[in-house]
């Protein structure tokens, strides 16, 4: 017998070879292309850009100089300044005050017809005396400038960094009489107006760069991070390159370098590329149609050869799932091998499957049985008693007709529901006579202990409600929630009829046992407040057939 083809044999010769590769070279090859010549144009446009830039700059920083130059020799200006540096050490505050606020008033008028954004005077130590202008609240009095000193008696560029903001200054020595007696600065904030005015000169993004980090931009926001990384891993000759922000890959270039600070223009290449790419798409559309014919028809035929298999197994799996029988199998299919293989795995995991369960099941009932022994080997004369009400509540399962896995579930809990006695003190569980009020109360609380030990267990999450609430009453006089009716859950219902019947036909310490027909008497009396008629009449329909296993347990006990 031939072996059936690998299916990944086929899905490689028929759609891969056929179509995949064709489409991805086309695509790839274009989309390549196409992205290489707009880099080439946007870098093209960044140069030019750049020069455009680099002579408005320079025409704008002679301008800033003459007009620092013609502020620094503003007479009054300089004699308030010459006044308070002459006077400020020998006066006092309230006269220094008034000679501050006099160079303050000074400023203000030769500064209003400044483009700067700060005008700002210092004295020979570099401290602010006065400042004005839009950004004059940067630049607070007493604070000191830190920039390279003027030399030679000429304007110098620079960079500075007050109250959080960048600025490039220029710098003029503002004398009196050929004596220095402060410094004169004309600062243009590098902030995001600065970033956008210099975008509009070159029509591109634009960001401020200093000691590495951008301190404005153009950019999107959370483009920061991306651009400093990229400028960071580019060695000092580098002034361009190509950066990804996003989902976008951008050309940069440098524009111009000041100190620590630098200026970059940034082009976009996937939105340059747009315009390129459209007028590529009608000859890929042509391509990419005869690629999606090919492909509808290779696809087709590929889908036929392959989905009586697999809908096969797809069936069966579903019926699986569906009825949860794990001792049902996969037939094999014979015409793949790849879907043979997957079908034994399967059907060797449900063996496997099967097994474990029957193991935990198992399991799980000798671990439930140890534990009602255990609680019955406290007390000998409630030996057995986790037993019998097991069968019991069994019997009036049956009789209500309840299915075979709550039956389940009632024998198992039913086993278990006493476990909570686990924790009450020998002296109150073991008491041979009646007990007081307090220790009742101690007594109430094994539903409770009960429910806890066995909340653990994700495997007892079933039978908690019947350890935890088979002392409730239809009145609502039980405990521990004191539920009514059938609020009462059937199963707890179910076990606190068969617990009452076995304790009161079971011999105590302070009494003996009741004869069967003067325990159902008592149960009917007290059906409707104590105990749900509808459970004590299932009791009492099953107990003739539950006499003998209920004697066959009590031998193998006592065995």
């Amino acid at each position: 017998m031939t072996r059936p083809p690998r299916l990944l044999f086929k899905t490689m010769v028929v759609t891969f070879v056929s179509v995949a590769a064709l489409l991805a070279v086309v695509f790839v090859v274009v989309t390549l292309t196409v992205r290489e010549q707009v880099r080439r144009s946007v870098a093209a446009s960044l140069e030019s850009g750049q020069r455009i830039f680099a002579a408005l700059e320079s025409r704008r920083q002679r301008e800033l100089r003459l007009q620092a130059s013609a502020l620094a020799e503003n007479p009054r200006l300089k004699a308030a300044a010459d006044t308070f540096a002459a006077e400020a050490r020998t006066s006092d505050a309230v006269s220094r005050t008034q000679w501050l606020e006099t160079i303050q008033r000074e400023l203000d008028k030769v500064a209003a017809g400044i483009e700067a954004d700060a005008v700002v005077l210092t004295d020979i130590r570099r401290n602010t005396l006065a400042s004005a202008g839009r950004l004059a609240d940067r630049w607070p009095r007493g604070r000191q400038v830190t920039l390279e000193p003027v030399k030679d008696d000429q304007a110098a560029d620079g960079i500075t960094r007050m109250t959080g903001t960048v600025f490039h200054v220029i710098a003029v020595p503002f004398e009196l009489e050929d004596i220095s007696i402060g410094t004169l600065y004309l600062a243009t904030a590098l902030d995001q107006r600065y970033a956008e005015e210099l975008g509009s000169l070159v029509h591109m993004r634009t960001a401020i760069v200093t000691d590495g980090l951008v301190v404005a931009s153009t950019l999107a926001s959370g483009s920061a991070p991306d651009l400093e990384s990229a400028i960071s891993r580019s060695t000092g000759a580098d002034s361009d390159g190509v950066v990804i922000l996003g989902d976008d890959s951008y050309a940069y270039r440098r524009l111009v370098q000041v100190a620590n600070t630098s200026f970059y223009a940034l082009g976009s290449i996937d939105e340059s590329s747009q315009s390129a790419m459209r007028s590529a798409t009608t000859s890929l559309v042509l391509i990419g149609a005869g690629g999606l014919l090919l492909a509808f028809i290779t696809s087709f035929w590929l889908a036929r050869l392959l989905s009586k298999p697999v809908d096969q197994l797809s069936r069966s799996l579903g019926r699986i799932a569906a009825s949860h029988d794990v001792t049902a199998r996969l037939l094999l299919s014979g015409s793949s091998r790849e879907v043979d293989a997957l079908s034994e795995t399967f059907n060797a995991m449900m063996t496997s499957l099967e097994q474990a369960e029957s193991e935990t099941q198992a399991a799980y009932t000798g671990a439930i049985r140890a534990l009602a022994t255990a609680l019955d080997a406290r007390d000998p004369y409630t030996a057995g008693h986790s037993e019998r009400v097991s069968v019991l509540s069994v019997a009036i399962s049956r009789t209500l007709g309840l299915a075979a896995d709550d039956i389940e579930v009632v024998r198992l809990g039913a086993l278990l529901h006493d476990i909570g006695k686990i924790g009450v003190p020998d002296q109150v569980l073991l008491k041979p006579g009646r007990l007081t009020s307090e220790e009742f109360e101690t007594i109430k609380q094994h539903p409770v202990l009960g429910a806890r030990i066995l909340g653990a267990v994700p495997f007892f999450a079933p039978h908690t409600v019947i350890v935890e609430l088979h002392h409730e009453r239809p009145d609502g006089k039980g405990y521990p929630r004191g539920l009514r009716g059938d609020d009462i859950p059937l199963a707890a219902r179910i076990v606190h009829v068969a617990d009452a019947y076995d304790a009161m036909t079971s011999a105590r310490a302070y009494r003996s046992a009741m004869p069967v027909n003067e325990a159902l008497r008592e149960l009917w009396r007290c059906s409707g407040t104590e105990f749900h008629a509808e459970i004590v009449a299932a009791l009492a329909s099953a107990l003739p057939g539950v006499t003998f296993e209920t004697e066959l347990v009590l031998e193998n006990i006592h065995a």
